[in-house]
């Protein structure tokens, strides 16, 4: 197998690496979304939507984080 053909491999497969990082992310960040949603469906006492505002702002956070990171990554490995 010559070896172009080798390091086109390990970029492919370091570019679907770097997508289900992103989609890991993702994922988490609905959770975390879900999390403030039941928290602020359930528990309505301030101090719950207080913290039901603080898991929204986290899931948030985790997504931007993560197109972020995406981003830069996929950056990374196309100029190598």
């Amino acid at each position: 197998m010559p070896a172009n053909h080798q390091s086109y491999l390990a970029a492919v497969r370091t570019h679907m690496a770097n997508d289900r990082t992103l989609l890991s992310y993702q994922r988490t960040a609905l959770a975390w979304g879900g999390i403030a949603a039941f928290t602020y469906k359930f528990y309505q006492s301030p101090p719950f939507i207080l913290l039901s505002i603080v898991f929204l702002i986290v899931g948030i956070a985790t997504s931007l984080y993560g197109i972020h990171r995406y981003r830069r990554f996929r950056a990374r490995i196309t100029d190598s």
